[in-house]
């Protein structure tokens, strides 16, 4: 089906939503951040903001909105970007979708992955804040300290935004002053590379000032030294990576391997050991930096609820919630993860087709008296399936049946008609609920908690988003470790994550070894954002994503528990070359004479 079809199919759907959306946009909305202070600042003068430092630290909190949560608002920098990846599609083509996956976009169509305005807008926060806070009176030593951590803070926010620009974009213009979004520009971009050395010079001038830790939960989400050296090591890598560094220099490499292991040395994180629970809790020791949800003052348009509505609902066969089930997962993705043993799955094994996801294990054995075997523990965590288990323990029931019991007929076969009057409870046989049950049979998992009650819970939970967590930090080590041509360490790195899960070792070296490397960033880090960028700095984008999204259809023999698995062709996309950098947009070239990226004259 093509992306205008299921645009219409849609449209009445997504009215409503639409229309409630703009209503309450234009009636105003808090947007609080989890423990951090959200006085607003237009009920003080921009002079007194820079008299009192208590405002100031207002101001900075305000500059923290510029990092992804999990909100209505907010999500496609969260985990709607898998939805521009080979990891998932999006239902109903939300955020230019159809337009990115058509080939169109192009400076005047940016679609829902444009950043540039908006990282700007905070850009110019923080340039404002850095010229006028050496003139806001101080008294003490403890208010000099607190002086000196909020522009470290503000330092490295804007680190942020220039490195979300760098990667997106390639090279950017730097701003370091206080300017007007209208002003008129007659600087030109900086290269890539001035770029990254702006967000290092701001990353090494805030690690300075900026705590290992805060003593008070209250400024728990803060920016820390930890999160400063992660986001160095972020940007590091990437520039490492083969997009940005065309001649393979080693040096690149070995310099994103120094700054993981600098964050390593802090011996401040570790691998929680319930790879679940990471995504569940607001605090753990595994984050670096997550942005939280405010549990008491409403954050726009969605509470918690309606994201798992949203991501999840409809699926647990009580009517929990009507659900839009809108991030359904490629099947490909699902097929990368492997059998417990380490072994990769095959549809072509007649043993992991008929019991794909494991589930039929539970201390079972088989003919000759072996354990059945289970998928990597993460797949569980990360991806609600046939057979899982959602809110209240209700099983989630994808499969269909066919009208004469032809359970072993394809459902791609012209005979085959979906039995309207034997379903699955969240199937697209459902005849009451279909148009909202998932049409790939795979929705997002991660993050969204099983035990959230709407009969009990009327308010939104303070559940963070994960920007950036040591996990990630301990892959980024062990990949520049190996470009940069020590194996042994990459090798000891990259087990490290796998054992935390009991996974086992990899022993791989040289260009399988990457491939190892490049796939447990894959599992481990799926629906985080990361594919979009990996994908992208490896140059591997162009052949993987112009790939069909895929699902599956599960059919069920009417008298018995006997299922088949038949893997469909969901959408066909397109993804031209110049997509490794995104447009400058039109709105930004009609005020300044910028370059444009290749291929988008």
């Amino acid at each position: 089906m093509n992306y205008l079809n299921k645009l219409i199919q849609n449209q009445m759907k997504n009215k409503f939503k639409y229309i409630l959306a703009i209503l309450i946009f234009f009636a105003g909305f808090s947007c609080s951040d989890d423990l951090l202070d959200k006085q607003p600042l237009d009920k003080f003068s921009e002079a007194a903001v820079w008299e009192d430092l208590n405002l100031v630290e207002t101001y900075v909190n305000n500059q923290y909105k510029v990092l992804p949560k999990l909100g209505w608002y907010e999500w496609i920098r969260a985990y709607q970007l898998s939805v521009f990846t080979d990891e998932a599609t999006h239902k109903y083509g939300y955020h230019g979708i159809y337009d990115y996956w058509s080939g169109v976009m192009s400076p005047s169509i940016t679609t829902g992955i444009d950043v540039w305005r908006y990282h700007y807008e905070f850009i110019k926060g923080c340039n404002v804040f850095l010229a006028n806070i050496d003139d806001v009176p101080i008294s003490t030593d403890e208010e000099q300290e607190k002086k000196d951590r909020l522009k470290a803070e503000i330092l490295t926010l804007r680190a942020w935004s220039y490195m979300d620009l760098a990667v997106r974009y390639g090279g950017v213009v730097l701003v370091t002053e206080p300017f007007s979004l209208d002003d008129d520009f007659t600087r030109t971009r900086n290269s890539f590379d001035e770029t990254v050395a702006q967000v290092v010079s701001d990353i090494d001038v805030a690690a300075n000032m900026l705590p290992l830790n805060y003593s008070e939960d209250k400024n728990w989400g803060r920016m820390t030294k930890g999160a400063a050296l992660a986001i160095k090591s972020r940007m590091l890598l990437y520039a490492a990576s083969p997009l940005f560094n065309t001649s393979g220099d080693k040096t690149k490499w070995q310099a994103a391997a120094t700054a993981a292991k600098a964050v390593i040395d802090l011996n401040n994180y570790e691998l929680e050991p319930d790879f679940k629970q990471i995504f569940l809790t607001n605090k753990n020791n595994e984050i670096i930096i997550s942005r939280g949800n405010d549990a008491v003052n409403m954050d726009g348009y969605f509470e918690y609820f309606q994201i798992v509505e949203g991501l999840g609902g409809g699926i647990d066969g009580n009517g929990y919630a009507g659900g839009w089930s809108t991030t359904m997962i490629n099947q490909d993705l699902v097929d990368a993860f492997e059998w417990s043993d380490g072994t990769s799955f095959d549809w072509d094994n007649p043993v992991d087709a008929a019991d794909p996801y494991g589930i039929g294990a539970n201390g079972q054995v088989d003919g000759s008296g072996n354990p059945l075997k289970t998928r990597d523990p993460r797949f569980y965590a990360s991806v609600t399936f046939d057979g899982s288990h959602w809110i209240n323990n209700a099983e989630v029931e994808f499969w269909v049946a066919e009208e004469n019991n032809n359970y072993t007929l394809s459902p791609s076969d012209p005979g085959f008609r979906i039995d309207n009057s034997v379903y699955g409870n969240s199937s697209l046989g459902n005849p009451t609920r279909k148009h909202d049950c998932p049409d790939m049979s795979y929705i997002y998992r991660k993050s969204m908690d099983p035990l959230y009650n709407i009969e009990e819970e009327q308010y939104p939970r303070s559940t963070s988003w994960i920007i950036l967590r040591y996990a990630e930090i301990l892959l980024n080590y062990a990949e520049a470790s190996f470009e940069a041509g020590d194996e042994a360490t990459a090798r000891t790195y990259l087990n490290m994550v796998r054992e935390r899960i009991s996974m086992p070792p990899v022993t791989a070296s040289g260009n399988e070894l990457r491939d190892k490397i490049r796939h447990e960033r894959r599992i481990e880090l799926c629906f985080e954002t990361n594919r979009f960028y990996d994908a992208r700095r490896w140059k591997i984008a162009y052949a993987e994503f112009n790939k069909p999204i895929k699902g599956i259809r599960i059919v069920k023999d009417k008298n018995s528990d006997t299922k088949v698995y038949n893997v469909i062709e969901y959408e066909q996309r397109l993804w031209p070359e110049q997509y490794y950098l995104q447009p400058i947009p039109q709105y930004e070239l009609d005020k300044a004479d910028l370059a444009q990226n290749p291929g988008y004259n």
